[in-house]
């Protein structure tokens, strides 16, 4: 995943919590803030005034008892007040609850009726009997058991309505203090969740984006500051970052490439300069291979200026086979690289006239009768019609193969070094499926590994280790795991152009 892809989804992620987040707050505060205002306004108000609406209606009985009994002026004021106070009272009560609770207002209705009720059973009646001067008759009309059913019937109705606004107002006050609760947790989480956010943007951020761009700048300063430039840059990170990485490697390849260059043309000023252009030409191997299913990249490095005694080569036969051929002539300088031409120019010969490996050695081995080097040299042959490869070694380090499963394989020595001495080799086969790499190298290539054994088994298993290492993309692309197994084998290499060395990869297409 792309780095701007990385960011744009960790900002809308964070983005989208905040806003989620604040969403749910704006709602919680609206839920208590509605909550508060409904107690301060209205139930907190409503129940004080159905608490004075009782004491008013019981005062209001009182008085008129009191007026029965005595016939004072006091008392029937003291009643009228009382009777206008409850019906101030209940109006404040309608005017508080307003449309807000309908079965508040429908209790509020209740209790008016019942007090009027009252009144026109028991108050009212006994006011006209003390009208007439008939207190007796006032008084049996307040003891009938009509009067006393709608006073308490009255009071119920009272009652009933203060202690249904006592329950709202504690179920309000309940979910005030809830919602606070859940406001206060929900404030908690969210500054944890934002302290978690910044914790691992800050973490992922430093994995994503700065411990890549250390490791590259360390491997860009390994690389400058190493006199050779041999030290590899690895691609790591996010594709950004391995585009930059691999650009950066292609640089310094280049460069490298450039720089062996100018030395090798230093040194092979100090030899005859026009045939060394010639050789060095003639010597170039074109790797645009036309054989379907098989590439092959090689790169050589010469020990002295530009005339060397390694070499490889392929011929095409047809649309299924390609022979390769790896040799490394003893010696270094121009006598070795004579050698080198005469050889290569009769195994290529032989090969694409006779497609027999053990022809081309023997016509090889028969051109050094007179000479004083000898050549070691692997000669394959790859069939992709039948998935196989075929090889004669003549004394020459075993080609080191991978499978597609990274099991490995060697291509061992079947036969003596080609020499005056002559001698007879063997041709053997093995499957190469798709998927397989071969890597031919010479033996400056092993020892460049500057492993303390100084064993060629013990090299060739390091190689064998890396090419496991590659995945099976990579092992497709022979360009890149020759550069990639140069430039590691360089950068241990104590003397690295101490020695012609050659490597060349093959890799088994589908």
């Amino acid at each position: 995943m792309t780095l701007r892809r990385r960011v744009l989804i960790a900002s809308g992620s964070g983005f989208a919590l905040i806003l989620l987040g604040f969403v749910i707050v704006i709602i919680q505060f609206s839920s208590i803030s509605n909550s508060q205002s409904r107690l301060d306004n209205v139930l907190l108000p409503a129940s004080q005034l159905a608490d004075s609406l009782i004491l008013a209606q019981t005062s209001v009985s009182g008085d008129l008892s009191d007026y029965i009994l005595t016939g004072s002026d006091e008392a029937l004021a003291s009643y009228q007040s009382s009777l206008s106070t409850t019906s101030s009272l209940e109006s404040s009560l309608i005017g508080v609850l307003g449309d807000s609770d309908p079965a508040l207002m429908a209790l509020v209705e209740s209790s008016t009726a019942a007090q009027r009720a009252w009144v026109s059973a028991d108050a009212q009646p006994a006011l006209d009997a003390m009208a007439d001067g008939k207190s007796a008759k006032a008084a049996r009309i307040t003891n009938k058991i009509r009067a006393s059913s709608a006073y308490d019937s009255m009071i119920l109705a009272t009652n009933t309505l203060q202690t249904e606004i006592e329950n709202q107002r504690a179920t309000t006050v309940n979910n005030v203090s809830g919602s606070a609760r859940v406001l206060g947790f929900l404030l908690i989480f969210g500054g944890l969740v934002l302290l978690g956010g910044f914790t691992a943007y800050f973490v992922l951020f430093q994995r994503w984006v700065i411990y890549p761009l250390m490791d590259i700048r360390k491997d860009l300063q390994l690389a400058t500051r190493d006199p050779a430039h041999t030290h590899p840059i690895e691609p790591l990170g996010p594709p950004e970052f391995i585009t930059l990485a691999k650009d950066a490697e292609g640089l310094r390849r280049k460069l490298v490439s450039e720089i062996d260059d100018a030395e090798t043309a230093r040194k092979g000023l100090q030899q005859d300069a026009p045939l060394v252009a010639a050789v060095r030409t003639e010597m170039q191997v074109d790797s645009r291979i036309h054989c379907p299913g098989v590439a092959i990249a090689g790169l050589a490095s010469n020990a002295e200026g530009s005339l060397a005694g390694d070499y490889w080569d392929y011929v095409p036969l047809d649309d299924h086979r390609v022979a390769l051929i790896v040799a490394d002539v003893s010696g270094h300088g121009p006598t070795s690289n004579v050698v080198a031409l005469r050889v290569r120019a009769i195994m290529k010969a032989a090969i694409a006239e006779t497609e027999s490996l053990e022809q081309a050695v023997k016509l090889a081995a028969a051109s050094t009768l007179t000479d004083e080097h000898f050549v070691t040299a692997i000669l394959m042959l790859i069939d992709t019609s039948t998935n196989s490869i075929e090889w004669i070694n003549a004394g020459h380090p075993a080609a080191i193969g991978v499978t597609h499963d990274k099991d490995d394989f060697y291509l061992d020595i079947t036969g003596p070094l080609i020499s005056a001495l002559g001698g007879t080799w063997e041709v053997q086969s093995h499957p190469f499926d798709p998927g397989d790499v071969v890597l031919g190298v010479t033996d400056g290539f092993l020892e460049g590994q500057a492993l303390t054994t100084g064993e060629s088994e013990a090299e060739s298993a390091s190689i064998a280790r890396m090419l496991r290492t590659l995945d099976a993309p990579m092992r497709r692309q022979p360009e890149e795991i020759v550069h990639r197994l140069v430039s590691h084998i360089r950068e241990v290499a104590p003397r690295w152009h101490s020695d012609d060395t050659t490597v060349v990869a093959i890799s088994r297409l589908d």
